[in-house]
C-alpha cells in the first residue's frame, strides 16, 4: 500500500502508520525465518548423525563354545581390525559361526589349512 501525494495530513499519517506496520511485520517475518534457518543449520552442523567411518560387514559379537568338525569347515577368515572384538568367521556348508581366535581347535585347523595350501602350491 503506497501513499498518494495530495492527501490530507490525517490521511497521510494513517497511510504512514499502515506502511510502518506493514514494514514491521515483513521485517519480523524475515527475521524469524533467518533465525529458524540459522538454528537448523547449527543443529545440522553439530549433529551426532554425521557420516562415520564405515563399519566392517563381518564382525563377531557372539561366539560359539563348541568345536566344529574339521570336515565341515569350508573356510575361516579373521575379522577386520576395525571390529570391536577380534574373532574368526568360520563358514560351513550351511551357515557361519564366530569363534574366538584363541581356541585350540581353530588354531589347529588354520595351521593344517595353511599346510594344505602350501603343498598345493608346491605341486603346481
Amino acid at each position: 500500500m503506497w501513499c498518494r501525494p495530495g492527501l490530507s495530513q490525517t490521511s497521510a499519517a494513517a497511510c504512514y502508520q499502515s506502511l510502518k506496520t506493514s514494514f514491521r511485520s515483513e521485517t519480523m517475518r524475515a527475521s524469524s525465518l533467518c533465525l529458524v534457518f540459522g538454528l537448523v543449520l547449527m543443529m545440522t552442523w553439530t549433529s551426532e548423525a554425521q557420516p562415520q567411518a564405515p563399519v566392517p560387514e563381518n564382525c563377531c559379537f557372539n561366539f560359539i563354545d563348541f568345536p566344529i568338525p574339521s570336515n565341515k569347515i569350508v573356510s575361516a577368515v579373521k575379522t577386520d581390525t576395525k571390529c570391536p572384538v577380534s574373532g574368526i568367521v568360520v563358514t560351513t556348508p550351511r551357515t557361519k559361526f564366530c569363534v574366538k581366535p584363541g581356541e585350540d581347535w581353530i588354531k589347529a585347523w588354520i595351521k593344517s589349512d595353511i599346510e594344505k595350501k602350501a603343498a598345493q602350491e608346491i605341486k603346481t
